[in-house]
């Protein structure tokens, strides 16, 4: 049987962050994925950097990854179009505005420094805003990257230390004897490692009920898209009217968000993602938000699939038993968490842990879950969210 130090499922930026840092520490590392690199929830990432106030018990890692993210061209050898703009959520309408201003009371509970500005000062930083606009917050230590560019940069400085990837290879259980984890079980044979890391997205949770873990995610279906290249608008990462909204190097105009379709998935297929009606909804909401864009050109649209938790918090589990296992989701935070993600995630997997603040973020906190909370949530397949 083949063997390595550690396998890490999953092909995403978090699962290539965790295995860049651990093959960078001296361990062999083998990269497994079902699809192809960098193909689902890390392909429908809008950039952000996760620097935000919804979550305070995720701010403290975010803000270790805010360092990181400064430094990830040099470290990795590769250009991720990184750029610390600031960000700005902003409010179109009275029922926005209000849900900003209760929102804005968890941003108070950070260290990170939000302010809530008016109308002006949100014009000021975006003049190509609508005449609509009430109010926003506002921190300028926010930043983006292209999630493409930034994705394949941690391949491939994985595959510069001598890491391997193998693409379209779907693992179908994790191995497991006398309370330890001892490899995989792939649709091409067994492959054997003393640590086994699951960043697999919502598959991750079909590999661990066999173990009698409960890993509680939901999967959704995103679409995005992409505008022919225009003149500079705005260099802030931007959150409006349900859409996160930003404007590439090159000029396209990058928006995710809108409404989104709650689905299933099974260890080995790869889901649908079609182009939907949807993407009128999210093109007619960009437009309200920038009437600029009014004439813009569509260049293509896509889909990914996120993996959600119940809390939409970063989760993040070392395993007493069995031994050699950790697990990590980042409920749709992944790229801007990912650098710090994937050192914390090293550490568990080669010391059984970490000096990054995640004591928030384990599966502890779901002990008291019930076990139909994605029907309580009405969170179950065939839902869509508006």
């Amino acid at each position: 049987m083949e063997s390595f130090d550690v396998i890490v499922v999953g092909a995403g930026i978090v699962g290539l962050a965790t295995a860049y840092h651990a093959q960078k520490s001296g361990a062999r590392v083998l990269v497994l994925d079902k699809g192809a690199t960098g193909y689902e929830a890390s392909s429908r990432a809008t950039g952000y950097l996760s620097l935000r106030g919804e979550t305070p018990e995720e701010c403290a890692l975010a803000q270790v990854a805010e360092k990181l993210w400064d430094e990830l061209d040099e470290e990795l050898g590769y250009p991720t179009e990184w750029t610390q703009k600031g960000r700005l959520w902003a409010a179109i309408d009275d029922g926005e505005l209000a849900e900003l201003k209760a929102t804005f009371q968890s941003f108070q509970a950070t260290d990170i420094g939000f302010e809530f500005i008016d109308a002006k000062a949100c014009r000021d930083l975006i003049p190509a805003l609508t005449d609509k606009t009430l109010g926003g917050i506002y921190t300028p230590r926010a930043g983006h990257a292209n999630p493409q560019r930034t994705t394949q940069a941690f391949a491939w400085a994985f595959l510069d230390r001598g890491g391997e990837i193998r693409e379209h290879t779907p693992v179908l259980s994790v191995l497991e004897k006398g309370g330890a984890v001892h490899g995989v079980r792939t649709t091409r044979g067994d492959i054997h490692a003393g640590t086994v890391v699951l960043c697999a997205a919502s598959h991750t949770t079909k590999l661990l009920e066999p173990l009698g873990i409960v890993f509680p995610l939901a999967p959704v279906r995103l679409e995005a898209f992409v505008t022919a290249p225009l003149p500079p608008l705005f260099e802030e990462a931007f959150i409006a009217h349900g859409l996160a909204v930003r404007q590439t190097r090159r000029g396209n105009i990058h928006v995710n968000g809108g409404p989104f379709e709650w689905i299933d998935v099974d260890v080995t297929g790869e889901p649908a993602k079609p182009t939907t009606p949807l993407v009128r909804n999210i093109a007619q909401r960009l437009v309200e938000v920038f009437p600029v864009l009014r004439k813009a050109q569509m260049l293509r649209s896509w889909a990914g699939i996120v993996d959600i938790t119940p809390d939409t918090m970063t989760l993040i589990h070392s395993f007493d038993t069995p031994r050699g296992l950790v697990a990590a989701s980042a409920s749709g935070h992944g790229f801007g968490m990912a650098p710090a993600m994937g050192v914390a995630i090293a550490d568990l997997a080669l010391q059984g842990r970490t000096e990054l603040p995640i004591g928030d973020l384990t599966l502890d906190r779901f002990a008291s879950l019930p076990g139909d909370w994605r029907r309580a949530w009405n969170w179950q397949a065939g839902n869509i969210n508006t």
